[in-house]
């Protein structure tokens, strides 16, 4: 896949009705923001949507009325209370009750744009060779391009480095005409794409789109190709308790998370540059650490936590990968 850019909307000229979209709401322990959401969603502009909320908080019926309220008011919003599946779990419970065209998710602590984000979505598809797509992310209403390197920017949104590491850039302001992954919140993909990998995205709990992106992108037809399409926007939280608290874990965590991701998941899916540079993922799980405690961490805030958190990594990593490859010696390869 090359990397081109063209202006928002440019291969996207209506040539026919719009595509009808199943829309996630992936919910855990966000009653507010979830139901803020909800209703953002059943009032935006596209024809034939309809609206899945996976609540996993385990209600009771009192605190179920507020989402079923809604559901008894308008026929296009089903809510689906389920324990708790984790975020890959959660895609594939929506993805075999999903009777639409596409599939959309989005997190419960976000919020569409206006009132065209799933139309925008849908106008994509019009485009046969489009088979996933992924909006823009901001922090604020107003937010020009959230990177002052444009140029890395646009090289890395949505693609995977040499290592395998997923870049994601989501805040980029240019429209890429292919990339090689499609987020989980505003992100779409054809639902008959998503069947193509068995097992979909797997019971992942953290780097949860990968299970499908992956081995998507060994499964692509000729032509098809992922896009990223700004004019779409969300506007995203990062700091509304519950949901997957993948900023607020520990450095162990975080560590054993980003081993487990490039031994279950990139190594399989690339097989013979992986297995080559198999020594290196110890070293990368570290680094993917380091970025995460400066950039994405909200449980090391200061400048001076995150570096004393960043030495004591640096110190202590080889041990916790000695644990990892414990494990790893007595459950094999396997998907997440």
């Amino acid at each position: 896949m090359n990397n081109s850019t063209s202006s928002a909307g440019a291969n996207c000229s209506p040539v026919g009705p719009l595509p009808s979209v199943s829309v996630l709401v992936r919910s855990y322990h966000r009653k507010e923001s979830m139901l803020k959401l909800v209703d953002a969603l059943l009032n935006q502009d596209h024809p034939d949507y309809e609206i899945l909320v996976v609540e996993q908080s385990e209600w009771s019926e009192v605190e179920r009325a507020p989402l079923d309220s809604l559901a008894a008011q308008d026929s296009r919003l089903r809510a689906l209370y389920r324990k708790p599946l984790g975020l890959g779990g959660c895609r594939n419970e929506a993805l075999k009750h999903a009777t639409k065209e596409i599939l959309l998710s989005f997190d419960d602590d976000d919020l569409p744009i206006g009132n065209q984000v799933i139309s925008g979505h849908a106008r994509n598809y019009l485009d046969p060779s489009v088979v996933a797509v992924t909006g823009r992310h901001v922090y604020s209403v107003n937010e020009e391009c959230g990177y002052q390197n444009r140029s890395q920017a646009r090289r890395r949104c949505l693609r995977y480095n040499f290592f395998g590491y997923p870049h994601a850039y989501c805040r980029f302001d240019e429209r890429l005409e292919s990339v090689n992954w499609v987020h989980g919140t505003n992100g779409s993909i054809r639902v008959a794409v998503a069947h193509r990998v068995v097992g979909g995205w797997g019971v992942s709990t953290e780097n949860d789109e990968h299970p499908l992106c992956l081995p998507l992108q060994n499964q692509l037809r000729p032509k098809e190709r992922l896009v990223f399409d700004p004019s779409i926007k969300l506007l995203r939280s990062k700091d509304i308790p519950g949901g997957a608290a993948v900023r607020f874990a520990g450095v162990r965590r975080t560590f054993a998370n980003w081993h487990r991701y490039y031994h279950h998941l990139v190594i399989p899916n690339r097989k013979l540059k992986s297995l080559a540079i198999y020594p290196m993922f110890p070293i990368v799980s570290a680094f993917s650490t380091l970025r995460w405690i400066w950039k994405d961490s909200l449980s090391y805030t200061r400048f001076e936590q995150k570096l004393f958190v960043s030495l004591r990594t640096i110190l202590i990593w080889p041990i916790w990968y000695l644990l990892e490859f414990t494990r790893f010696s007595v459950h094999p390869l396997h998907r997440r």
